[in-house]
């Protein structure tokens, strides 16, 4: 994603439109940084056809780290299918020298194609130049009836593979009156969740995965 540092000069040399303002303090100091209100950002990467809009209320710029402060901040996914996913968080950082987002604070990741699919955690970072998201927290994982625990996990955009490690999968059964019949409980040491055939595999050390079934319904 070799974009953008042009968006970022961009961005810099236009701030008078967006209306920045310095902060007031004593003339004996200086704020070099600039602030953005209805910030906006897309970044192309014509390698995989996708591209990244990043959206805010506010930013703020430091061009000496080279980072942007995005606050509420709203990433999407597009590809030339349409949206992929979006993510939502309270704050997050752009450094635009290492092209790398880090997101946190409340966060929440969609999947646009179904709303009943999201995860959330704490934070994670994304290098923009290998499409890998690196959730290095605990991840709760929404999957309709199905909910998962995992330490930490890794996705990959390119390949839509997450892999998550020390995984608790709990799904619900439903009979045909809406009632739960049975609970599904499985803990493995590796996850993998296929998301182009929707599909979990499951893995252990030495093969070892550990399966319960509960039937909550007896005659």
């Amino acid at each position: 994603m070799k974009y953008l540092p042009i968006y970022f000069l961009l961005l810099i040399t236009t701030c008078p439109l967006f209306g920045c303002q310095k902060s007031n303090k004593s003339s004996t100091q200086i704020d070099n940084k600039s602030y953005i209100n209805d910030f906006e950002l897309l970044q192309e990467n014509p390698n995989n056809q996708t591209s990244v809009r990043i959206t805010s209320p506010k930013a703020i710029i430091d061009p000496t780290l080279n980072d942007i402060d995005i606050f509420e901040s709203s990433i999407e996914l597009l590809n030339k299918n349409g949206q992929d996913f979006k993510v939502k968080s309270g704050n997050s950082t752009l450094n635009n020298l290492t092209n790398s987002i880090r997101v946190f604070n409340s966060v929440n990741i969609s999947f646009l194609d179904n709303q009943d699919y999201y995860i959330t955690t704490d934070s994670f970072d994304w290098n923009l130049n290998n499409s890998i998201i690196d959730i290095n927290n605990p991840v709760n994982i929404n999957f309709d009836n199905t909910r998962i625990k995992a330490t930490n996990g890794l996705y990959n955009i390119d390949s839509s593979l997450l892999k998550i490690d020390n995984s608790e999968f709990n799904r619900y059964i439903y009979n045909s009156k809406g009632e739960e019949e049975y609970h599904v409980e499985i803990k493995s040491d590796f996850a993998k969740w296929f998301k182009k055939d929707n599909t979990l595999l499951f893995t252990s050390n030495e093969k070892q995965v550990e399966t319960t079934i509960n039937f909550l319904l007896t005659e």
